[in-house]
């Protein structure tokens, strides 16, 4: 069996800290492993070392406490001069005493420290640096404890108020936004419900608003009135849920808004008198070209001039549509392409009765693609009346304009004797053979100016259909 030294020297060796021997002048005389390990090294370095003489004041000072009868606690960084580490170390010396009452040296317990000096330091960074970001702020930020009473209020919401942060310090949130509330609005009523809403807020740790901006207005000390924007917010803490504000000054972006908006409505007035003077120019040029064509003895010459003036009356229904409409810059597809063709259906002038099919889809285009399809729906759907019919016949033509993934798809179909080039149909009400002329290669180059693609089918019918990207 081990007997008491060999028991002792065991546990003195294993012992999970740091553990030194020390005489009367502070020299040490015995150290334990963990000791070697924690401050690095070897036994023998540290055996016989003059701790009192160690260039640490406050180790030296902790040891001399010990040693005049007492205890003597040092914690800190400690560089080893035996190894060259900078350790985090806690130690606690304790004298021993000879005959009862003199000092013959002492024990020291030796603890590394380096996770708490470490995780505290960061909190300490931490906190330097949410001080930093809370003072600096150019928004105005508050932090209430868990009874509704302000903590923290930094220089921005200072100023905002007229309220000092020592002034705020210590007072209940309640009271200080009731203090900032518009004279108006002030009632015992509004009072309460501020004082009840944060109290049921911090004791359930639930803000229906939490992290939802609000928008309102304050007025502060001097009276100036300011629109905010206002955030609230929940902080768990170890004592309950404590509230945080951010609080922003929106005045001068309000009226940087008001002011846009004011221009835009200006912009938009001014586009649509655009639209309008062009609607009614194109109005002029549509009358010009009528009563050109009513001059004019030649059937080819008048057709090519009412042709023309049915490709303006397309273009001024357009600019009619975007005169009247919300938006500026474009239209709505539903509203445009209908309209045009119960126009070119009200002025053609057909023998046969003919019955439109119109689909379109509520898309919206750009005025310089509306354009486009006007022209080309005008082409396609006065070349149908003209030619595709026989006199017998009961007409209808279809009109499909929808979306289709990332294209546009526009079809414009009819019941007609269809588009044979070895067999010309001929015209209901002129009785002229149709053959393609320019308002079908006008149809191919809008095709092209859309980057899309044509096609034209003659079974039961014509069917010409046009895709493009959106």
């Amino acid at each position: 069996m081990m007997n008491e030294a060999e028991e002792y020297r065991l546990v003195f060796e294993n012992a999970p800290i740091g553990l030194l021997f020390f005489d009367a002048q502070g020299v040490i005389q015995a150290c334990n492993n963990k000791f070697v390990e924690i401050i690095g090294s070897t036994r023998e370095k540290f055996i016989g070392l003059h701790m009192l003489d160690l260039p640490d004041v406050k180790l030296v000072q902790a040891l001399q406490g010990a040693l005049q009868g007492g205890t003597g606690l040092y914690e800190g960084l400690y560089h080893a001069v035996t190894s060259g580490k900078t350790i985090p170390v806690r130690a606690l010396f304790t004298a021993k005493f000879a005959n009862g009452h003199q000092c013959s040296g002492g024990v020291g317990i030796i603890e590394d420290v380096s996770e708490q000096y470490y995780a505290l330091q960061a909190l300490r960074d931490s906190e330097e640096k949410f001080r930093l970001v809370f003072s600096h702020s150019t928004d105005g930020l508050l932090i209430a404890d868990f009874e509704g009473k302000v903590t923290d209020w930094n220089k921005t919401y200072e100023n905002m108020t007229g309220i000092s942060e020592a002034e705020a310090r210590g007072k209940y949130l309640w009271d200080l936004q009731f203090e900032c509330t518009l004279q108006e609005f002030k009632t015992p009523d509004l009072l309460s419900k501020l004082k009840q809403n944060l109290k049921t807020i911090l004791a359930k740790g639930i803000d229906p608003f939490q992290n939802k901006p609000i928008e309102s207005e304050m007025i502060s000390r001097s009276g100036k009135r300011i629109l905010i924007e206002n955030v609230g917010f929940l902080i768990p803490s170890s004592r309950g849920y404590l509230f945080g504000g951010r609080v922003t000054d929106i005045t001068a972006r309000k009226a940087a808004e008001a002011k846009i908006q004011a221009l835009l409505e200006e912009k938009s007035l001014i586009l649509k008198e655009v639209h309008h003077r062009i609607k009614n120019n194109m109005a002029t040029i549509v009358s010009l070209l009528n009563l050109q064509a009513e001059t004019l003895q030649q059937p080819v010459a008048r057709d090519a001039l009412l042709a023309a003036a049915g490709r303006v009356h397309s273009m001024m229904l357009l600019y009619e549509k975007l005169y009247t409409g919300e938006t500026v810059g474009s239209a709505k597809a539903s509203d445009y392409i209908p309209a045009l063709i119960q126009d070119i259906l009200y002025n053609m002038d057909t023998p046969i009765p003919i019955t439109p099919v119109i689909s379109v889809a509520d898309i919206n285009l750009e005025i310089k693609t509306l354009q486009s399809l006007g022209i080309l729906i005008n082409e396609l759907v006065t070349n149908a009346l003209k030619y595709a019919f026989t006199a017998s016949q009961q007409g209808s033509i279809s009109i499909d304009f929808h979306q289709d993934a990332d294209s546009y798809v526009l079809e414009v179909a009819d019941n007609g004797c269809g588009m044979d080039v070895a067999s010309p149909r001929v015209g209901a009400s002129t009785g002229e053979a149709y053959k393609e002329g320019f308002g079908m290669t006008l149809v191919r180059l809008l095709s092209e100016q859309l980057q899309g693609t044509l096609q034209i089918s003659s079974k039961g019918g014509t069917r010409i259909t046009l895709r493009f990207k959106g």
